[in-house]
């Protein structure tokens, strides 16, 4: 599997591995903020355990990218393996289209709220 010795690498050479008390932390705040995008994760602890991570915004994004594509790539893989073993079958996107209909859907009408529902919510 090459996954893990990638994802190994790519973690563990930006980690800085530092840790922070969350008193430390109220303190420095400002500076640590500043420092977050140069020195990778900061691990916050509480009475010596570990209790959060610090991460520098672009980094966090990166990683939710990461995980979608990875969740998306896991789905396909799914998928197909349902089609071959004959769980799931698929149809051209133009049959799933026509079969929609051509009107919007329509909403249904508003109800008036009722007193009883009224009172419930303003308790």
């Amino acid at each position: 599997m090459m996954y893990v010795p990638t994802y190994g690498l790519m973690y563990n050479r930006s980690m800085a591995n530092e840790f922070m008390t969350v008193a430390r932390l109220r303190a420095e705040m400002a500076g640590v903020l500043a420092r977050l995008g140069d020195d990778g994760p900061l691990f916050l602890t509480q009475r010596g355990k570990p209790r959060a991570v610090l991460l520098d915004i672009d980094e966090y994004r990166v990683l939710i990218e990461q995980l979608e594509h990875l969740d998306d790539s896991l789905e396909a893989l799914l998928a197909r393996e349902r089609r071959e073993r004959g769980e799931e079958t698929s149809r051209p996107l133009a049959d799933v289209i026509s079969g929609r209909g051509t009107g919007v859907p329509k909403r249904p009408a508003k109800r008036k709220a009722t007193k009883r529902a009224h009172a419930r919510v303003s308790r």
